[in-house]
């Protein structure tokens, strides 16, 4: 809350809108300058707490939220030598096996970092659809989201998140025990994620993490031909990109993201120079942080090449290997079905409807994912616009289509679930099927009456379960007698299926009578990464890597025999035949995506599994020659550690930062003072507390937020004390101006229920909230005998609502959405009254008239009582360019259209990389009732409409390398009613991209 004290109103223009740019500012500007000066000068402790400050403001990893857990959990803890493992109550064993292999990780994962780091919790998300892992710091810690996905490679799920995640808490901590003392003692914990997310780049991350599950595994992604085949194609049908488009990414081509750009170019280096070489490299970040290009430079010294010159050397021999590769390779023959498109494009999980219509999963970069048509023509057209699928979960059965889909929890993000959703194609009916557990990677049994599907539940079991479709009963579970995790069920008749199942020694198929309840192995022999399975009358076909390549296979399931089929120049996935049976549809990759091939069955050519070559991983085979050894995850299961509760009211506080400056953790930005953060394990509970000084006002004060998240209301409290200041005219002989000061005091209390409602295309989000304010003004010797004192409070009521359809990754704006929000604010206690405030402003967005442009709509209506010369601020939106007054009532209606001008993909020395050109075209206006005041009491009113017309320029930029983007530009707004034209600065930063 905000109060108005002016005795006297003008509408007055923004020159510049900085306010919430600072932060994010003094590291781009400030930092770049310091550094250098640095360098030159050699007086970093000089400026050290000017280079801190420009940090601070851009590590997202240093207050990274992940979400909550169910409130109604019941955690414990195992605590061994390197480890505290955190835990739901039920998950006991699991997370027993969990410490040991853990610490079987621990003796070999830092091994060629040279480095053994120090304690880590590991906090485990058992009820989450999510299956993922990190590693943050401030505070520090390990997070492990428990259930598995369709696309893991041949080892168990938990190995792989151990051995992964484990390396990125020995790069960070081998740059914490590197670092000078003095940002530790300045900064805590802070300081080490804000020299690591600054100084590392993310390839470097990700791409020694994934090299690390290769090189101390049998799998690993760098055995994993769908992930090493985007640079390949690329380089080899285009040629290598540039480094900044291949770092930062482009929003005209697609872009194989950090972990394969890192693959190759960690692993490639440490193949040329040593498995050394990145040792020295962190080494020289963590001791000289505040050096010019820390990272470059150490690569430098150790290789005479810096990040640019390793890229181009390093992708520069690989596309020289693969094109060598590439003349070898003999095209089968095959006709193109889908068309060119405009933008890269995948179609996957592909089904005939008949033998001349193919239904396929198509994505694009200018377009969102949806299931389309395609006639023998390559014609195209929408079927349907689902929600997020799950990956490998796509299935089909005649004029059916079936798929898992990704249903967030309302409330708690490490909750969720899967639906089993289903289309009819010729009738648009639709049913859901609610299962019990996790379920993903659906298929349709032959009389269309069951689906099958793999689950997993809380307790990381693993079953294939069958359910009806029309009633959604459960009709049949499987598990093994070892939990073996499945993949890819497909239906053999009514009563079995055929499945990849996991098996400590790698992939191998499987049959499953559910009436029975029998498990039969059918083939023992190794084809490497196992999906796809598709039955064709006595052959089960299926994509497999045992050439290193995703390549077609089949197996006689009469005798066992197994063939190639088709031989891929870079991968090849979802197979489908037609319902004659003479043709064969694949997704082919190439260097534009996946693209729809088709081929006739009797002109495959077949060879026979046992007379054709294995091909190995050359580069995972020779990092794995620099490692300790592969990782024996041997666990003796009668070996325990001691667990106890892990109490969630005493571990609320975890103070693990602190810093010479005010931070405000939400909204980045910082100002002189000193702070000290909180944030407990669980992600439950955020404190800041500290004092920060204004240096206009030259005043300080004291404050506190505190943020509660462990219930299903969000509850933020506030609280601040301390001096302002201002001065007074006082007309003597001359005009003097006195300085005075005052004590002001505020407290507030938020209840807030973030509900995330997500369905299909749409994403909504609503959220009712609460808001009581308390704000007094005391008087010290200094304050004038007629300046205000006493106390104001108000009470807020909202309700704020979303509903915005999925966007492609070029769209500007959403094709469709609506944002509802309305706000009633009033004064029922205190000294002062300060009126009331009831307002309401929506925002609609339509496509353009081109594809990827966009019209967004505002309009808001506000109505304001005044009880006194104090009132509430107005919220809604005033036209751009106009400064802001405070009015009893307000009718205020925008327009945008925006567009993508173009993708210049400029780079500028590693300073800057401009990868979008947007343009915005606007329009404002508002009508607005204000009070007329002399000596501080109101004489009467005005009414009076203002307007704006400008445009906006803005581009999609990434600056000195740092991964998080930055959309930065200017608006011009022409304001008719004082025929004048004033310029803005506009910036924003991206920090959910990281």
């Amino acid at each position: 809350m905000r109060l108005d004290n002016k005795k006297n109103f003008k509408i007055q223009c923004n020159t510049l809108e900085a306010r919430n740019i600072f932060g994010p500012l003094m590291f781009f500007i400030l930092h770049t300058l310091l550094i250098l000066g640095t360098y030159f000068l050699r007086m970093k402790k000089l400026i050290l707490f000017s280079v801190i400050i420009g940090f601070v403001s851009i590590s997202k990893a240093q207050y990274f939220h992940t979400g909550q857990d169910p409130a109604s959990l019941r955690w414990r803890q195992t605590n061994t030598e390197n480890f505290q493992i955190i835990y739901p109550h039920y998950y006991e064993n699991q997370a027993q096996k969990l410490a040991s292999i853990m610490e079987i990780v621990y003796k070999k994962g830092g091994q060629t970092l040279n480095f053994n780091p120090s304690k880590i919790s590991i906090i485990l998300h058992t009820q989450t659809v999510k299956s993922n892992g990190l590693v943050a710091w401030a505070p520090k810690r390990m997070e492990m989201y428990t259930i598995p996905h369709q696309d893991i490679y041949s080892q168990n799920w938990i190995e792989q998140l151990a051995i992964h995640e484990f390396r990125h808490v020995v790069q960070i901590d081998k740059i914490q025990s590197e670092l000078p003392k003095i940002i530790k003692a300045l900064l805590g914990e802070q300081g080490t994620a804000l020299v690591f997310g600054a100084l590392v780049p993310w390839w470097f991350i990700e791409g020694d993490a994934v090299i690390s599950e290769t090189a101390l595994s049998n799998s690993g992604r760098g055995r994993f031909p769908s992930f090493l085949m985007e640079h390949k194609a690329l380089a080899v049908e285009k040629g290598n990109y540039k480094y900044d488009k291949a770092y930062n990414g482009s929003y005209k081509n697609h872009v194989p993201d950090h972990y394969k750009l890192g693959y190759f170019l960690v692993g490639k280096s440490r193949e040329k120079y040593g498995a050394d070489i990145w040792k020295s490299v962190l080494e020289r970040v963590g001791s000289k942080p505040f050096s010019l290009k820390p990272f470059s430079k150490s690569l430098k010294l150790q290789t005479g090449l810096n990040m640019d010159g390793i890229y181009t050397s390093v992708f520069g021999d690989l596309k020289n290997e693969w094109l060598i590769e590439d003349k070898k390779y003999t095209a089968p023959g095959f006709e193109i079905v889908s068309h060119q498109n405009k933008t890269y494009a995948n179609y996957n999980y592909n089904h005939w409807l008949n033998d001349s219509i193919i239904i396929s999963y198509k994505t694009a970069l200018n377009s969102v994912p949806s299931f389309v048509r395609i006639d023998s023509y390559g014609n195209e057209k929408r079927i349907a616009v689902p929600g997020t699928i799950f990956d490998q979960s796509v299935g089909y059965h005649g004029e059916w289509i079936v798929w898992s889909e990704q249903v967030p929890n309302p409330r708690w993000q490490h909750g969720g679930k899967s639906l089993i959703r289903l289309l009819n194609t010729e009738n648009k009916n639709r049913l859901t099927i609610k299962t019990e557990f996790t379920a993903l990677s659906p298929a349709i049994s032959p009389d269309k009456k069951s689906v099958v599907v793999v689950e997993s539940d809380f307790l990381s079991n693993y079953y294939l379960s069958v359910y009806q479709i029309f009633t959604g009963k459960l009709l049949h579970r499987f598990q093994t007698k070892n939990n073996n995790y499945f993949f890819s069920p497909e239906w053999l008749n009514e009563k079995e299926a055929v499945a990849v199942v996991l098996f400590p020694e790698g992939k191998r198929l499987a049959r499953v009578n559910f009436e029975n309840n029998i498990f039969e192995i059918i083939s023992e022999k190794e084809f490497g990464e196992i999906k796809n399975l598709k039955l064709e009358g006595n052959f089960l076909y299926f994509i497999g890597t045992y050439s290193a390549k995703n390549n077609l296979y089949r197996i006689n399931l009469i005798d066992n025999s197994v063939s190639q089929v088709y031989e891929s120049r870079f991968g090849i996935e979802s197979p489908a035949f037609s319902p004659s049976g003479k043709n064969l549809v694949l997704s082919d990759y190439t260097s534009d995506g996946f693209r729809l091939i088709k081929t006739e069955i009797d002109k495959l050519n077949l060879a026979d599994l046992n007379i054709t070559e294995k091909r190995n991983y050359e580069l995972a085979d020779k990092l794995a020659k620099q490692e300790p050894g592969v990782i024996d995850f041997f666990v003796n299961d009668s070996a325990k550690f001691k667990s106890r509760k892990y109490s969630k009211i005493t571990h609320l506080f975890n103070f693990h930062s602190w810093a010479p400056a005010a931070i405000d953790a939400t909204t980045y930005e910082i100002e002189p003072g000193v702070s000290v953060l909180s944030q407990n394990k669980l992600g439950t509970a955020v404190l800041d507390v500290g004092y920060k000084w204004n240096i206009t006002e030259k005043t300080g004060k004291f404050y506190g937020k505190y943020t509660y998240k462990g219930w299903y209301p969000v509850f933020d409290f506030e609280i601040s004390s301390g001096k302002s200041a201002s001065e007074y005219a006082e007309i003597k002989k001359d005009t003097v101006f006195k300085r005075f000061t005052w004590v002001n005091s505020n407290f507030s209390i938020d209840a807030r229920i973030p509900l995330d409602l997500s369905r299909g295309r749409f994403n909504r989000f609503v959220q009712p909230q609460i808001k009581y304010e308390y704000t007094a003004y005391k008087h010290d010797s200094s304050t004038p005998a007629k300046f205000f004192a006493g106390n104001f409070q108000s009470l807020s009521y909202r309700i704020y609502y979303q509903q915005l359809i999925k966007r492609s990754m070029q769209d500007v704006y959403p094709d469709f959405g609506i944002v509802l929000d309305a706000l009633c604010r009033n004064s029922p206690f205190g000294d002062t009254n300060l009126g009331s405030l009831v307002l309401g402003q929506s925002i609609l967005y339509l496509p353009g008239m081109l594809s990827n442009h966009g019209i967004r709509l505002y309009a808001g209506v506000q109505d304001k009582t005044r009880e006194s010369r104090f009132s509430f601020v107005d919220v809604i939106r005033y036209p751009r360019g106009w400064g802001k007054i405070n009015t009893n009532q307000m009718v205020s209606v925008g327009s945008d259209y925006k567009f993508p001008v173009f993708y210049p993909e400029w780079s500028l020395g590693g300073l800057v990389y401009i990868q979008r050109i947007n343009a915005s075209v606007f329009a404002d206006y508002a009508n607005l009732t204000a009070n007329i005041f002399k000596n501080g009491e109101i004489v009467g009113s005005f009414n009076t409409d203002i307007t704006s017309l400008g445009l906006e320029l803005t581009g999609n930029a990434n600056f000195l390398r740092f991964y998080a983007p930055v959309e930065i530009g200017i608006r011009s707004s022409y304001l008719p009613k004082l025929k004048n034209v004033y310029f803005d600065f506009l910036f924003s930063i991206d920090f959910n991209s990281l």
